[in-house]
This record gives structure tokens, sequence and C-alpha cells, in this order.
């Protein structure tokens, strides 16, 4: 009987603490990997330099719903948006006899990612959490330019490619800091690391042309995505798939180009949130 009655008074203390909370939150990311991106040229086209960084790199909203059971414990479920800054994916130059090209390319991330993470209160004002992250939607979109000159003129190639990825999972900590405003308001600021990479599934060109110059009989032109391919007597056969897909196995000989092996797209970050949570009661 004594056990049971101190059962019941834990029980309804647990209660009593017991509190539903919402938040909404705005923040900077940091790329934290450190991954070679690709190379970018100086203006004057002579020197290479290595670009690292990562794509979890950007702006980031979150909305986040939590139930603490007691003063000190709780669980929190979030969803976030990353609007991702540009990346150096390649930039290069080579030359091959009388003909030079020339390739620029930059990449960004648009994805929406939950959460679901274990928050601990150290006391009123500090607390740390950590958990489980996925991205669940978005995309990586490529914007290239490459340049070929050749003896007969230039050939222009612009185009957008966005790639798609498998289901990854990560993990998601942070430290962060409350000051009450009132009774059911609370401010905070919170250091957050999130670690999570994506592994590529397939790219899809949305956008591509190529400008041509004229070459004996054939006049200059231009050819579009979707049209069909372009037997050019100086430069070969223009075209190119519209989809390309990722996969873990390929022959050596492989001559198949909508195929290619899969690649690995990282997500990390470091990064600071500001917020507002909202208490529904105690």
């Amino acid at each position: 009987m004594k056990k049971l009655l101190i059962f019941v008074f834990a029980l309804v203390a647990t209660s009593a603490s017991a509190q539903y909370y919402v938040s909404v939150s705005g923040g900077a990311q940091m790329g934290s990997a450190g991954v070679l991106m690709g190379t970018e040229l100086n203006v004057g086209k002579t020197q290479a330099t290595n670009e690292y960084g990562s794509f979890g790199e950007g702006l980031n909203a979150q909305l986040r719903a939590g139930y603490f059971w007691n003063k000190t414990f709780g669980v929190e479920l979030g969803l976030g948006y990353l609007h991702g800054a540009d990346q150096i994916r390649d930039s290069y130059k080579t030359t091959s006899g009388v003909v030079t090209e020339v390739v620029d390319a930059t990449a960004y991330a648009r994805a929406y990612g939950l959460t679901a993470a274990l928050v601990y209160n150290f006391n009123d004002n500090i607390y740390g959490k950590f958990g489980a992250a996925v991205k669940v939607g978005g995309k990586t979109v490529a914007e290239l330019t490459r340049t070929t000159t050749t003896p007969v003129g230039p050939i222009v190639t612009t185009g957008e490619q966005e790639f798609k990825g498998r289901l990854p999972l990560g993990f998601i900590g942070a430290m962060g800091y409350k000051y009450k405003l009132t009774d059911k308001l609370n401010l905070f600021a919170e250091l957050e690391y999130l670690g999570i990479n994506v592994t590529r599934d397939k790219a899809e060109f949305t956008a591509l042309t190529i400008a041509y110059p004229a070459a004996g009989p054939v006049p200059a032109g231009t050819w579009t995505l979707g049209s069909a391919p372009l037997a050019h007597p100086v430069f070969g056969t223009l075209y190119a798939p519209t989809t390309i897909e990722y996969v873990d196995t390929l022959p050596v000989n492989n001559t198949d180009p909508s195929k290619a092996l899969s690649e690995v797209a990282p997500y990390s970050s470091f990064g600071l949130n500001i917020g507002i949570t909202y208490t529904f009661g105690k």
C-alpha cells in the first residue's frame, strides 16, 4: 500500500509539472564537413584553387513541438527548411591542341527535414538536446556554363540540373539558452550541430542549350533539351541524357551516359538559431 501511494504521488507530481510547447525559429548555418566541392579559377583563368564546403550552409527556419513530463526531461519533434547558399561545384580550364574549354558551375540546396530529440534542462535557462535527423524532401540544383573555343568559333553550353537523393539518417545536437519573457513565452538562442550526408539517387536536366558556330555547310544554331540528337560534321553528336541514374555498381567499360556511380553530398553544418517558445500549460 505504501509503495502504491508513493507511485501515485510521483505520478501526480510529474503530471502537475508536465507541459506542452511549440516554437518557431530562424538561423544561419555554416558548413562543417569541409568536403572538397570543386575548384575555382581566378579572373585570368590561370590559377585553380580548391573549394571546400557543405550543402548544409545557408539559412533555415524551424517549427517544433515538444513535451516535458517534468522540469528536467522532455522530447521534441521538429520540421525544418534549409535555403542553401551557393557552392562552387566546379570551375576549370582545359586545353587540347587548338581547343580550349572553360567550365563554371555552382550548386545550392533546398531541403526539408524532420528531427526527433531528447531535451534536458540543466537549469531554468540552459538546456541541451540530441537526437536524429532525416531529410524528407528537397533537391540540389547545379547551374553550369561551358565555353569551348574552337578554330571555327565558340560552343557555349548552359544548363540546370536537379539532383535527388536517397533517404538519409543523421545526428543533431544543440546547446541553448532561454530567457523568460512571460509565463508562457520564452526567447531562446541555441548553437546546433547537424551531421548528415545524402547519397545521390538520380539527376535530371531541367534546362540545357548548346549554341554552336557555323561550320562548313551547317549554319550556326542552338540545340535545346528535348530535341533530337544533332549530328554535327565538326563537333560530333550534340545531345545529353535527360535523366541520370546513380547506382552503386557499374561495368568498368560502361558506355551508357544515363548511368553513373553514386556519390555522397555533404549536408553537415554548425548553426545559430534564435526563436520564441510558447508553453501551453503546467
